[in-house]
């Protein structure tokens, strides 16, 4: 589960490279390379907790008829602590949480046709996540270690399923 530094240096990285407008964060938040979700609405309550801390600036930009919308930057001390919390996040190991695996625990709860029903539709979601997540290339994997440990990861809980549903098809 990602904590508030996870998520505040997700969005000080993305400003680091680049200034954005909201509509421009929201795109890159959706993406399916991220390998934490933050909702639109909590990310603008985190920037702007971010803005009060002085990490991240605005600036009102108005083109042509279009509204006016805010495009956001990193200050010098938003750099300072993304590379703070870069170091942080690096160094240090959280314990992994599978929110799912509740639900695999109580399983044998239930009937195991119903089980297998189950576990063939969790397994096709899952396959149209590896479907998205196979189109990046070698060389974006290569230089986004976070995206490609989620790859790896989302390969192996589709294994697993696979593996599950071969034990739970021998039940039958």
């Amino acid at each position: 589960m990602s904590t508030i530094n996870d998520k505040k240096l997700h969005l000080l990285g993305i400003l680091y490279s680049q200034e954005v407008h909201g509509y421009q964060l929201n795109q890159l938040l959706k993406h399916p390379a991220n390998v934490i979700r933050i909702g639109k609405g909590n990310a603008y309550k985190l920037l702007a907790k971010l803005e009060e801390d002085g990490w991240v600036s605005h600036v009102e930009e108005r083109q042509g008829n279009r509204p006016s919308r805010l495009i956001y930057s990193l200050t010098e001390s938003g750099r300072e602590a993304f590379m703070s919390l870069l170091r942080e996040g690096l160094s240090q190991s959280q314990a992994f949480e599978y929110a799912d695996g509740v639900a695999l625990n109580f399983i044998g709860l239930l009937e195991p046709q119903e089980a297998l029903l189950l576990l063939k539709e969790k397994q096709e979601r899952l396959a149209e996540r590896c479907a998205a997540l196979s189109g990046f290339s070698d060389d974006i994997r290569a230089s986004h270690p976070g995206l490609d440990f989620l790859i790896h990861q989302v390969f192996a809980e589709h294994a697993f399923l696979q593996n599950l549903i071969d034990r739970y098809q021998l039940k039958k």
